[in-house]
């Protein structure tokens, strides 16, 4: 049967956050339906007015169904879109949505808990303790179960189920063991249908650890010095700070056999290109939400470790970040019970 043809898959995308609602509503509008999992004003707002999304085609309302519930049936598709600490708790709910012809795409940042799983070498099946100190993540989710995925997909909040983004949407996609599968070329085919730019690459490890580099060198670093990402990339005292991170994660990466096409002069240059963007960690640090340290920051420093790699400059950084929004959201509960 040709693409063209093939049944839409069932579908259920986890978290009704930015980026969760980004993908319902592109995939949603491309015909092939969509479930949903929502909780409270959200899950209302959604039921009432669909998913609002404004991308650079213009605003789309996609209806879908949604629920709190994970009653959609066993699925063909689940995508985890959560941050890497929220992730049990997002996991163990959709049990009954999964059988033996259930593919799991996790779209989160950083190291993910599936980074040893179908591969070769000393440290093959390892659990990345940062992310999955209890190895139930990896319980839960067997490796051949999972889709390795690394979304470019730059996306607001902006209310309940509303979503927008000013840039393409992108993401690649990969077989942990590397190899290329009908089931990821329908997930690619489908991802393409929806407007989503989809690469299927045999070495997703190397696509991931692009990711992680970006995040690393960014990230924590906004939130200790309140700096955009031109600021970041760009100013001539962070910029030396930046350097060093990025130095440190590149000699990470190559230990670990990761390929990457990345010029340290044209990267610094493209992140100061990027202009006045304020990070999503340092979004979250504005309001008070937990920061994505772990994945980002400390499953880095982990995997250092196992080839005695010390990490100076992003330990300092993550230390300072940690500090940094402990104290403010101290301050902040101390706020709201005097109010």
């Amino acid at each position: 049967m040709s693409p063209l043809h093939e049944p839409p898959l069932r579908i259920t995308i986890a978290g009704a956050g930015a980026i969760g609602c980004t993908l319902a509503a592109r995939i949603a509008r491309s015909g092939n339906p969509v479930n949903l999992l929502a909780r409270g004003n959200t899950l209302a707002r959604i039921r009432e007015h669909g998913v609002c999304l404004t991308d650079l085609e213009g605003s789309h309302v996609a209806e879908v169904n949604a629920s709190d519930r994970a009653d959609f049936g066993p699925q063909e598709v689940i995508f985890l879109c959560a941050k890497a600490q929220d992730l049990i708790g997002l996991t163990t709910p959709l049990l009954p949505l999964i059988d033996a012809d259930t593919t799991i795409v996790p779209v989160v940042n950083g190291i993910p808990w599936w980074y040893f799983e179908n591969r070769e070498g000393r440290h093959a099946g390892r659990t990345v303790n940062a992310v999955d100190p209890d190895g139930r993540l990896k319980a839960l989710i067997p490796g051949e179960r999972i889709i390795g995925t690394v979304a470019y997909i730059t996306a607001e909040k902006q209310g309940a189920g509303v979503v927008r983004t000013a840039n393409p949407l992108r993401m690649i996609i990969g077989e942990l063991n590397n190899t290329v599968t009908p089931r990821v070329q329908r997930i690619q085919a489908m991802l393409e249908r929806a407007g989503i730019a989809t690469q299927i690459s045999e070495r997703i490890r190397d696509a991931l650890w692009t990711k992680v580099i970006a995040n690393l060198t960014s990230n924590p670093l906004s939130v200790v010095s309140g700096g955009t990402l031109n600021d970041i990339y760009g100013d001539p005292e962070l910029m030396k700070v930046t350097r060093q991170i990025l130095d440190e994660a590149l000699l990470t990466a190559a230990s670990f056999g990761a390929r990457i096409d990345l010029d340290p002069t044209s990267f610094m240059a493209m992140g100061a290109g990027m202009g006045e963007v304020r990070t999503s960690m340092l979004q979250d640090y504005d309001n008070g939400l937990p920061l994505e340290l772990t994945s980002i920051g400390d499953a880095v420093v982990e995997l250092a470790a196992l080839h005695d790699l010390s990490l100076p400059a992003t330990t300092t950084i993550l230390t300072l970040a940690r500090f940094r929004s402990a104290l403010s959201r101290k301050k902040l509960s101390q706020h709201k019970e005097k109010a």
